[in-house]
């Protein structure tokens, strides 16, 4: 913490005691609190903003200001009439539902389903259609520019989003699952986030839930089957105890993924000779996990929460996969081989553990955000590779792959009202080791053993205050990362890195009668994963190894985002300009050009944009929602001694339709559209249109639940890529088994999200290391 930062606490600490407080709750008419309203503190009478805040989840707010016997204050929330009060020490607000029109489409008792509020565009999913989706999950699939599926989504043009659940961050992708859509009141996407979030976090989802009381005893079991050419199963029971201030929770999953996978690559070689290969590849794999978390809460008082949570991951039966390649291979056009691999890839994972430990409370008007944790896992691999040769010698390469992954992390987060508005400031550190061991019997790969350990410490500060054109807020956060690479147990001080960084973050949020705008600005990182800076070589085929690059920078990413809504409308426009882009690349092995290398590097700059346009309106039992939009990026590469082009605009859409019809049936029907463009030195050349049907019924008082879905109706989620590289040229196009129809039944009795507050540490790095 800077001296001036240190000051001006010290300094509220003598002078808050000396103001007025003003403490007070904000409900509907049918007295249920109003999370996350705007309350303003105004003198009279020249109506100057004097403070400002926001209510708490319970409705809740306080404000801390010297006042005089003219002030007041207004309290507003979109979907609601603001009030205007006299300024007292004790307010009770009653908030009276606003009735909007919306160019002939009439919402009443409803709030607008898309809004912008400080950093963040919302959606509301309570009292919306949203709310019958059937999970989490489903709920985020149906959000503006938000792609993915299975508790991992991007967010468009910026990145994988890190998703919180009532301030906690998600650890297992299951709990999307298990959280229903109808108990999920908004959902908060945030396109730049500031600096309490790590440097390489581009997007940030954000879930809310509705607030439930009651102890006693409960349970949520669950069935889904799913059916492509394979069988897919998931089957979970959620068990629930609360009593008083004890909250015991527990998870038992097992889940069954069987896929396929189609491709045809033909592969150039620009070397002394034009190698061209012509593969046909066919993957079959499988996996199974089990999951069992455990875990309680502990309200020592309304202030105080401590609690812990323990996740065990195993694999068991049979986990793997199994490839087969047909190879035609020429040189300068004439036949020079053909070869039949077959790739058996076992997998032996020891279980998983992590461990969770929170605090989460306040004294007086500083709060607390604190936690650890602890991650361990040891995977296995064997694969034996069968190659047949036509013209030459037949080969088996056998190889074993073993990876030991541990971390410990901690996370500090302190909140403080100061001047009107609220600091947040605090500290992160990671501890990371990662041990790669891999064998092989082949001559031309050697064997390795490389060790990678690294130390992340980080500070942050950010301050946000409402002032009388709107709200700014703006943070600074450093990170000093010290990565040690050993092979054989012997530290590579070229390979060994160290940085020192700092990443600041502006945004300015606004409203001109109905329109919202928000400008933003970040600096961010993104750290290469740990698999690819390994060192070891893996065998493909005669002519082709792939390896990681110990040598890779970390990237930096300069960002900058309007975001604007208006009534149903809503708009996203991001520049970003990333240094040392990371991206996959090819070179030639010095002893025989005629193989290649597949490795990674660095580039110097990619910049790019993205924009995308969402409409949400309502009509009747109809609810759509349509967004368009491109990215564009600005790169020129040299491929076979030839400058190559890579900056056409890839353009993506969607439509999501509900339909909510009589005896409580919910129909959908979503498409998805991404059109042919660049991206980074790959070029898509295939249109991918993807449509989703849905059914939802539910029984019981909503206790039984029967979702029937079709999902890639008309199998074309397909990829067709060009890659592009110095001496060599890649086209693969694959298919996927994924029209699939899944039926889920589900059954509730006495359930509500469990009290657990831990916002996990460490998880940037937990990714990294899979």
């Amino acid at each position: 913490m800077s001296w001036k930062l240190f000051f001006s606490l010290l300094l509220c600490s003598f002078v808050l005691p000396l103001s007025a407080q003003i403490k007070g709750t904000v409900t509907d008419t049918d007295n249920n609190p109003i999370g996350y309203a705007n309350v303003a503190l105004y003198s009279l009478p020249d109506s100057v903003l004097i403070a400002g805040t926001i209510t708490n989840e319970t409705g809740q707010f306080s404000l801390t200001n010297e006042i005089n016997s003219d002030a007041i204050v207004k309290i507003s929330f979109i979907g609601y009439q603001p009030q205007i009060l006299p300024a007292r020490p004790e307010q009770q607000v009653l908030l009276q539902p606003d009735t909007t029109l919306l160019d002939e489409v009439v919402v009443k008792g409803t709030l607008p389903q898309v809004r912008l509020r400080d950093d963040a565009l919302v959606t509301s999913v309570q009292n919306s259609v949203l709310s019958k989706a059937g999970t989490a999950n489903d709920v985020l699939k149906r959000l503006p520019a938000v792609t993915g599926d299975k508790g991992d989504f991007t967010v468009l043009g910026k990145g994988k989003a890190k998703i919180y659940i009532n301030n906690r961050e998600l650890r297992d992708e299951s709990e999307l699952d298990n959280l229903s859509s109808a108990d999920i009141k908004e959902v908060e996407i945030v396109h730049n986030p500031g600096a309490r979030y790590d440097a390489s976090v581009k997007a940030v989802i954000r879930i809310y839930t509705v607030r439930k009381t009651g102890d006693g005893f409960g349970f949520d079991l669950r069935s889904t089957y799913l059916q492509t050419e394979n069988t897919d199963l998931r089957e979970q029971l959620n068990l629930n105890y609360r009593h008083k201030g004890w909250d015991i929770f527990g998870t038992l999953k097992y889940e069954r993924y069987a896929y396929i996978q189609d491709s045809r690559i033909e592969q150039k070689t620009f070397a002394d000779t034009l190698w061209t290969q012509n593969n046909k590849l066919d993957i079959d794999g499988i996996g199974n996990i089990l999951t069992g978390i455990v875990g309680l809460n502990y309200e020592i008082s309304p202030a105080h929460y401590v609690g812990m949570k323990y996740t065990h991951a195993s694999f068991p039966g049979k986990n793997g996969m199994k490839s087969t390649t047909h190879s035609d291979v020429y040189a300068d056009g004439a036949f020079y081989d053909r070869w039949l691999s077959i790739d058996d890839n076992r997998s032996a994972n020891m279980p998983a553990h992590r461990m969770n430990l929170y605090y989460n409370g306040s004294v007086g008007k500083l709060t607390v955000d604190l936690n650890t944790d602890y991650f361990r896992r040891k995977q296995s691999s064997e694969s034996v590779i069968t190659e047949t040769s036509e013209e030459f010698d037949n080969r088996t390469i056998t190889s074993e792959n073993n990876l030991d992954n541990r971390l410990f992390a901690s996370r500090l987060v302190l909140s403080y009202p100061v001047l009107g508005g609220k600091v947040s400031f605090g500290n992160e550190y990671t501890n990371t080791r990662r041990d790669d061991e891999y064998m092989t019997d082949i001559s031309m790969i050697p064997s390795s053993y490389t060790t990678i350990r690294e130390q992340n410490g980080s500070f942050f500060a950010e301050y946000s205050r409402p002032v009388s054109v709107g709200r700014f807020t703006a943070g600074l956060r450093y990170e000093n990362v010290r990565s040690d690479y050993f092979n054989n147990d012997v530290k590579i001080d070229e390979q060994s890195r160290n940085y020192s960084q700092w990443f600041p973050n502006f945004s300015f949020a606004t409203s001109i009668k109905d329109a919202q705008l928000q400008l933003s600005y970040t600096a961010k990182t993104a750290r290469p994963y740990y698999h690819q800076l390994r060192s070891n070589v893996l065998y493909v085929n005669r002519f082709t190894l792939e390896s990681g690059n110990p040598f890779l920078r970390h990237e930096i990413i300069h960002d900058a985002t309007l975001t604007g809504s208006w009534k149903f409308i809503q708009l996203m426009m991001s520049y970003k300009n990333e240094k040392d882009a990371i991206i996959v690349w090819t070179e030639q092995m010095e002893e025989n050009p005629a193989v290649s290398l597949v490795t990674l590097r660095n580039l110097e700059k990619l910049p790019s944009l993205t924009a995308f346009l969402t409409v949400s309106p309502k009509f009747g039992i109809w609810s759509p929602q349509a967004s368009a939009g491109f990215i564009k990026q600005w790169l020129t590469i040299n491929s076979n001694s030839k400058p190559v082009n890579m900056s056409s605009p890839m353009p993506v859409a969607s439509l999501n339709n509900s339909f909510t019809l009589p005896k409580g049936f919910i129909l959908t029907l979503d498409t998805r559209f991404q059109g042919k463009g660049h991206n980074q030195n790959l070029y898509l050349s295939e249109n991918q249109f993807i449509v989703n049907a849905g059914i939802t019924k539910s029984f019981m008082n909503d206790q039984l639940s029967v979702v029937l879905k079709g999902h890639d109706l008309l199998n074309r989620q397909i990829t067709g890529v060009t890659f592009y590289n110095e001496k060599m040229e890649i086209y693969q196009f694959n298919r996927w088994d994924t029209r699939e129809l899944e039926l889920t039944l589900r059954y509730k009795f006495n359930t509500g999200q469990n009290r657990y507050k831990g916002t996990g540490a460490g998880e940037n790095e937990i990714n990294r290391l899979r």
